[in-house]
């Protein structure tokens, strides 16, 4: 009997448990896949790393030497190695990497590994250029037959730079020959990868290696830990992301239904409350109501929890697939994580069941006589309705603020619930908008240049017409080596920098500058005192901060270009590179990299354009969440106000009115929880971007503009008037004898 009273009490009001249902399936279903892909991705990485012998380090010096008796000094697998930009077509470029036999083998997807005149491709340049096996092309003037696609361990995610963040395959790709092709191509670089074998305190092996070869007399021309390189260091990113988010939005989820059933339990505890008296007082124990109640949220759970938990072990593959087309790798079979299946299961059981035992406990303290007695004691006036003073105010005022403050477990439910809509909503759009603040007030204000030009070795003498020369080093902390940041020289007069401070005025670089987005990553304020490490030779240097600069280009410090060649021992008037808005021609071999501010832009654009996808999810999810929230909240509140309803009916008010007394009663609180939203939303990405800043390798900036803010407003208003159009059948459908049934009552 009393099951049979569980099913028709959740078919009596099944919008709400429907309602209840639907978010911990959201719940479930997140927490899994996103749970399960990061898993899975983490496995693929894992496997390509360790059987393709991922390098810690890569490293370029300024002589060729042989690195056996460093690499069995070290315990390492050192193996030389090099790359070369070569044009295979106006527009195209290809990154050809030598063969390597030791460290970063290549992994074959397709074909097999390149002999002579052969060459591997990445599997996202052939695809995009339609390259298959068989096929020729050429490549700085000799022609290759493509043996395979492949994917480096070094270089998952194909990148130009980290400047470009995202990649257009059909323009650039990564290509692999062997070592004898290689040592014909023009502009090839030597670069060194290393392995220790010894895999615990790998960062002080990289230090103790880099002081062997300065002790040799070589000078580090370039040092890359795989940790700070983006073509690697974004997998693991990815990984940490998708596991936070499947831990934090499943929890804010959870939280949101257990509020939902635990307002729902004292609801139908106390409009039962005189049948629950009279079970008790005709003998039933109270282990049997306490089941009776607690079949409630198990069940809700189960139906919930089950459908959610098997439509995320679903779409784990097709998750999986779309990270794979960004970073390929070889597949390996699915991993099914089923103690996350268990825990995406159990916990919210527990939880829900636990509140409801707690409530039901509650009512089943009283005596049998006190529960038969209803639900008298409950017209009692709060505290916070007395301190308010509303018997001036106007009666529709005084009607919709009474409306909240009676029912406050109702009114925190839905101010959490358009919160946690709110940064659903605004999520995509801050990080849009923190892109976009990034590169009006970063690249696009600081940067009045097209092309930076960095020579293969150190220039004296006058630069070209309508260039500014700079020079370079890359630091690193003397306390930490991982943590690193160029330091620049400049003209003072540069006009090809423009650098603001806080209050938007012009600051010349007459003195050490840092960007704001150094001053962030290291905490740095004027004044400080950094002591720093040249990579190239392993000097010391103490360098304090004069000026900030509030831009977001990069983590990078200015000073005077002579100061610059004092304090890095440089020749007088020397520089490493120039600085032009023009494209301008060099000697072959000159120009070690050229860097365009247009690519760099464009390849922002192109992250802010594919970030549409996320957004219109988010927006979708959202409003479906917000949807269910203002739905229940208003049918809660029909519920409770049925007898107000019809006594209104009774007098006369017409449904115009009755709907702007009732459904619109909630407005202020939408309102509330939206502005409570946005700091919520602002600190939790601020603490995501800091937690990511290592793998992305710069300094977010959150921001989040009022057009944006003003569009999410927009959104959370229509979902609250779409989910009030939804309930006014309810309040048509009360007649007006409720109130005389009531009263006889």
């Amino acid at each position: 009997m009393l099951l049979r009273k569980v099913v028709r009490s959740m078919m009596e009001h099944k919008s709400r448990y429907i309602g209840s249902i639907l978010l911990l399936v959201l719940c479930s279903l997140m927490m899994v896949m996103m749970g399960g892909a990061s898993q899975n991705l983490d496995i693929a990485y894992q496997a390509l790393a360790n059987g393709h012998v991922l390098s810690d380090a890569e490293f370029s010096v300024n002589a060729d030497t042989d690195m056996t008796a460093l690499a069995k000094g070290f315990d390492a697998r050192i193996e030389q190695g090099g790359t070369a930009d070569c044009e295979v077509k106006p527009g195209r470029t290809l990154r050809v990497f030598a063969l390597m036999d030791v460290v970063n083998t290549p992994a074959v997807m397709e074909g097999r590994l390149p002999g002579p005149s052969e060459i591997m491709l990445d599997v996202l340049f052939a695809d995009a250029n339609g390259y298959t096996l068989g096929d020729t092309l050429s490549v700085a003037g000799k022609n290759f037959t493509v043996s395979g696609l492949c994917t480096l361990p070094n270089y998952i995610y194909v990148v130009e730079s980290m400047e470009v963040m995202i990649n257009d395959f059909t323009t650039f790709g990564v290509g692999v020959v062997d070592k004898a092709d290689f040592a014909e191509l023009p502009n090839s670089k030597t670069v060194y990868a290393v392995r220790f074998n010894q895999r615990e305190n790998v960062q002080t092996q990289e230090t103790a290696l880099k002081n062997a070869l300065r002790d040799e007399g070589l000078s580090i021309l370039a040092w890359q830990s795989v940790g700070q390189k983006v073509n690697v260091s974004y997998i693991p990113m990815e990984v940490s992301t998708l596991k936070k988010a499947g831990t934090a939005v499943p929890a804010v989820m959870l939280i949101l239904t257990c509020i939902l059933l635990g307002m729902l339990m004292m609801r139908t505890l106390r409009s039962e409350s005189v049948l629950l008296g009279t079970l008790f007082a005709q003998g039933y124990k109270k282990s049997e109501l306490m089941r009776h109640y607690l079949m409630i949220p198990f069940m809700v759970t189960i139906v919930g929890s089950v459908i959610g938990s098997a439509a995320g072990l679903g779409l784990i593959d097709t998750m999986l697939d779309f990270m794979m087309s960004v970073f390929p790798m070889p597949r390996t079979t699915i991993v099914y994580n089923i103690p996350l299946v268990l825990v995406s299961v159990l916990v919210p059981m527990v939880m829900l069941c636990g509140l409801t035992w707690l409530i039901v406990r509650k009512s089943l303290k009283e005596s049998p006589a006190a529960l038969m007695r209803g639900d008298a004691a409950n017209d009692m006036i709060n505290i916070l309705e007395k301190t308010l003073k509303l018997e001036k105010a106007p009666f529709k005022r005084k009607f919709k603020i009474r409306e909240q403050v009676r029912s406050l477990p109702r009114s925190i439910f839905l101010l959490f619930g358009i919160a946690v809509a709110t940064m659903l909503i605004l999520y995509g759009l801050t990080l849009k908008s923190s892109i976009d603040y990034m590169l009006n007030k970063g690249i696009r204000e600081a940067y009045n240049l097209n092309y930076e030009y960095v020579l293969t070795s150190v220039h004296q003498g006058e630069v070209p017409p309508g260039t500014e020369p700079f020079n370079a080093a890359y630091v690193t902390l003397v306390d930490d080596d991982q943590a690193g940041f160029w330091v620049s020289g400049a003209i003072p007069d540069t006009q090809m920098l423009v650098l603001k401070d806080r209050e938007g005025v012009d600051i010349k670089i007459d003195q050490n500058t840092i960007t704001a987005a150094l001053a962030e990553l290291m905490g740095l304020k004027v004044g400080d005192t950094l002591a720093v490490v040249d990579t190239n030779n392993g000097k010391t240097h103490q360098i304090q901060i004069e000026q900030i600069a509030d831009t977001y280009i990069g983590e990078f410090m200015y000073m005077p270009i002579a100061q610059f060649n004092t304090e890095f021992d440089m020749p007088k008037g020397s520089y490493l590179g120039v600085w032009s808005k023009e494209k301008l021609n060099f000697g072959e071999g000159e120009v070690a990299q050229i860097k365009s501010i247009d690519a760099i832009v464009a390849g922002f654009a192109e992250l802010t354009n594919q970030m549409g996808a996320m957004i219109y999810s988010l927006f979708i999810s959202a409003f479906i969440v917000g949807l269910i929230i203002i739905y229940i909240v208003t049918g809660l509140v029909i519920e409770e106000s049925k007898k107000t309803i019809s006594l209104m009916k009774v007098f006369g008010y017409t449904p115009k009115e009755i709907n702007q007394l009732i459904l619109n009663s909630n407005t202020l609180i939408v309102i509330l929880g939206y502005l409570l939203g946005i700091p919520a939303l602002l600190g939790t990405v601020g603490a995501l971007y800091r937690s990511l800043t290592q793998s992305m390798q710069m300094v977010l900036p959150v921001r989040l503009n009022a057009l944006y803010m003003l569009i999410g407003f927009i959104v959370v208003i229509l979902t609250y008037k779409v989910a009030n159009w939804m309930s006014r059948k309810k309040v048509a459908k009360i007649p007006m004898s409720e109130a005389l049934k009531a009263g006889t009552e």
